[in-house]
Order: structure tokens, then C-alpha cells, then sequence
């Protein structure tokens, strides 16, 4: 039987796993730390074996030994701390400089391109993306080797520009087992005001958040489009014998298994969409969304609160 972890085993395992831990054995690998730290230790030997071989007192050692260990400190350690902060930063401008060149242009290349820079912006600690303007169709996050884009920012809003569109276009793009946390996909739709649903603002057709922590990420006022309606029954109750029964699972809505604690849907304009095995769904908020009279949840009562949130009524 397997035994259950200790507190200290799981300390040990959240630090060993931490951003700080990752950063520490980046800058151990890609500096010359070690060297330096090498190097003190043979200075203290050679001191220690001169101070051997021919006693004397400390203090005429000390002047040499204090100014060699304040050298490698501030020449090796410290300009080290700089330099790798430096060339980390340049890294990071480069990687988001190959992102914004390409991700207007839906194609493999550009695709590939750009799964690049987010592995190579993720290995630097580096999650939020600035993804306005995309145009990206049959692309999957997980397959790529991506596996968080927190805090990134698709429609920032900004519309009416001559130049700089920042409208997104996100056609059978696959999220599942990714983590979204804190995305902003549409901050809100521009002519909300006037009543208008279902703009070209921001729309994803046919996209998938299979087992996706999209919690506390934002669709304000976003076009999500399914191109086929979803089947009435997600699966079938198979007779095992013996009075024993197995679901079997034959179809999974976009949303299996998603994290929509906060997240919100408010003013969006839905076509075909299935929330059925959705997590925390009762958190997040569809105020004012629109097209959810046709979308498949997992029972009635949560389907009364859901449409009760969206009219601004109470649940029958």
C-alpha cells in the first residue's frame, strides 16, 4: 500500500517545484556562478595552505584574501546576477518580438513559430502573452508543449484603428489541459452599448477548454460559435451484469472538466454551446449573454440559474 506523503515531503516537494527553485537552477546553469564560487574555494585553500606551510599572523593575510574575495564577489558573482538579468530580459523581448510578427498570419509556419516563442517565454518564467490581432485556426496549445498562458490578453479592446488591429479570429483552437488563469479572451464587446451581440470583435468557433482552468478569465462580450450542434446524449449506461452498470462517455462538450470558478461570460453570444460536466459553472457569471436558451447543461436546476443570471431574473 501506498504511503501517504509527510508535511516535510511536501514542503520539500512544493519548493523543489517553486518559480524561485526553476530561476535558481537557470542561473546556476547559464552564469558563471559555480565558477566563481569554485574559484573562492581554491583562493581560501591556497591561502590556508600558505598560512600552513609559513605561519604568520592573520592580519598579514587577511588585506590579500579580503580583496581577492571582494573581487570574485562583485567581479564574477554579482556582474553575473546582472549580466544573466540582462541577457534574460533580451530573451524575453525577442521571444514577444516573434509573437507579434507572426501571429496575424494563420499559417503552419507562423504556427510553429510562435508555439516556439511561448515554449522558450515559458521555460523563462515568462506566461502572460499579448495575443491581439491574432488569426489562428486548427492550432493546439498542449500539443505544441505549451502548458500556461496565465494572464494573457487576446481582444485588448482597442478597436476603430487604422493600424494595429487587434481584433482575434480563433477558429477550431484547442486550450484543453492547459492553464488559463486570469485570461483576458475579450474585455467586453465595443458596441455592447448599442445592444449588438455577436460582433467581430473577438470570436472563437469551434474552440475547446477540455479539463482547462480558464477560472477568473474574462469573455466579455465575445462570439462563442460551435459550427455542429452538440448530441442530445453525451453517452450510455452499459449493463456489466450482476446488477453492475458503467457509463460510458461517447461525446465531451467543450467545456468537460473545465475550472469556470470567476469566470465570465457577461454580454456573450453563444451558438451551440455545451456545458455539461463543467466545473463550478454556478461561479461564473453570464449576465447578459445571449444564445444559452439552446445550450445543453448537466441538469435543469443548473440550467434555471444559469438562464435566471442571464435575464437578470431568479431561478424558477
Amino acid at each position: 500500500m501506498r504511503r501517504k506523503p509527510s508535511h516535510l515531503q511536501i514542503w520539500r516537494n512544493r519548493l523543489a517545484t517553486s518559480r524561485a527553485a526553476a530561476n535558481w537552477r537557470s542561473f546556476w546553469r547559464e552564469t558563471n556562478f559555480p565558477m566563481a564560487i569554485g574559484l573562492f574555494v581554491a583562493c581560501a585553500t591556497i591561502t590556508y595552505l600558505w598560512w600552513r606551510l609559513d605561519p604568520q599572523d592573520l592580519s598579514n593575510l587577511w588585506p590579500e584574501m579580503g580583496g581577492m574575495t571582494l573581487d570574485v564577489f562583485f567581479i564574477l558573482i554579482v556582474f553575473a546576477l546582472f549580466e544573466h538579468r540582462r541577457n534574460k530580459r533580451q530573451d524575453i523581448a525577442r521571444q514577444r518580438e516573434v509573437i507579434d510578427d507572426y501571429k496575424r498570419w494563420d499559417h503552419p509556419e507562423a504556427h510553429l513559430r510562435i508555439a516556439g516563442a511561448i515554449r522558450r517565454l515559458n521555460r523563462l518564467g515568462e506566461f502572460a502573452l499579448d495575443m491581439a490581432g491574432a488569426r489562428l485556426s486548427k492550432f493546439d496549445f498542449a500539443e505544441q508543449g505549451i502548458e500556461k498562458i496565465d494572464g494573457s490578453t487576446f481582444f485588448n479592446g482597442q478597436w476603430g484603428e487604422r493600424f494595429g488591429d487587434s481584433t482575434v479570429h480563433m477558429v477550431e483552437v484547442d486550450f484543453d489541459r492547459i492553464s488559463c488563469r486570469n485570461v483576458t479572451f475579450s474585455p467586453f464587446n465595443p458596441f455592447g452599448g448599442f445592444g449588438i451581440s455577436g460582433s467581430n470583435y473577438a470570436r472563437f468557433v469551434d474552440c475547446s477548454f477540455n479539463e482547462t482552468d480558464v477560472s477568473q478569465s474574462t469573455f466579455n462580450g465575445a462570439e462563442l460559435a460551435w459550427t455542429e450542434p452538440p448530441p442530445e446524449e453525451n453517452g450510455y449506461a452499459e449493463d456489466l451484469g450482476d446488477g453492475q452498470w458503467c457509463w460510458d462517455q461517447t461525446h465531451y462538450g467543450p467545456f468537460h472538466n473545465a475550472d469556470l470558478q470567476q469566470t465570465s461570460f457577461k454580454d456573450c453570444w453563444f451558438k451551440n454551446a455545451d456545458f455539461r460536466n463543467a466545473d463550478n459553472i454556478l461561479e461564473a457569471d453570464f449576465t447578459g449573454a445571449k444564445g444559452l436558451e439552446d445550450a445543453y447543461f448537466d441538469n435543469d436546476e443548473i440550467r434555471a440559474a444559469v438562464l435566471a443570471q442571464a435575464t437578470g431574473g431568479t431561478a424558477a
